[in-house]
């Protein structure tokens, strides 16, 4: 569990309610899960989500599989044609943006195609199904090993990753230890 600031959870933390539990309590009950839930069906398809067959969450689908999306309304969020744009999440203010017919947005940003790459990158590895060569370079423009070869090289080496030959994803291990991994392809 992570702790957000500005959320009740971190303030109960703060307060002496709630309190971390010890990293490797979190890494045997994440291994239980893992473990326990295929037993009942349930079918791990991204680094925390788990679901039966069919169910998986399109919502997050989306996102993870790095496809364009809309937000509407107060801190709704988008991504569309090569574009990340938020809108103002204080309700006042976006309604009072939108009367006078101006632009809702808090911030946009445009992304280059390397970073583009990186990002569609430590998306794809959170699915365990992980990352295709092929729909990288058609999507990105460039090949996995051309953008990060060493970094998946320096995994693999170090059983956290696997390379397929059409692929790479997380292995077991390395859905452990998936945001130090994943941070390592957006230096």
């Amino acid at each position: 569990l992570t702790f957000e600031k500005g959320t009740s959870f971190w303030v109960r933390r703060e307060e002496g309610g709630l309190r971390s539990v010890p990293e490797e309590t979190e890494r045997e009950m994440y291994g239980l899960a893992m473990d326990r839930l295929p037993e009942a069906g349930l079918i791990q398809y991204e680094i925390s989500n788990f679901a039966r067959e069919g169910y998986a969450c399109r919502h997050n689908e989306v996102y993870w599989s790095g496809d364009e999306y809309y937000g509407h309304g107060p801190g709704g969020a988008r991504y569309l044609d090569g574009r990340r744009a938020t809108n103002h999440r204080s309700v006042t203010t976006w309604l009072s943006r939108m009367e006078r017919g101006e632009s809702p947005l808090m911030d946009e940003e445009r992304l280059e195609p390397e970073g583009r790459g990186r990002e569609l990158l430590f998306l794809g590895l959170r699915r365990v199904a992980g990352v295709e060569r092929a729909d990288f370079k058609r999507r990105t423009g460039f090949g996995l090993d051309e953008l990060v070869g060493e970094t998946i090289r320096k995994h693999v080496t170090r059983g956290l990753m696997e390379d397929t030959g059409s692929g790479i994803r997380l292995t077991r291990e390395g859905r452990f230890l998936a945001d130090s991994v994943i941070e390592d392809y957006l230096a």
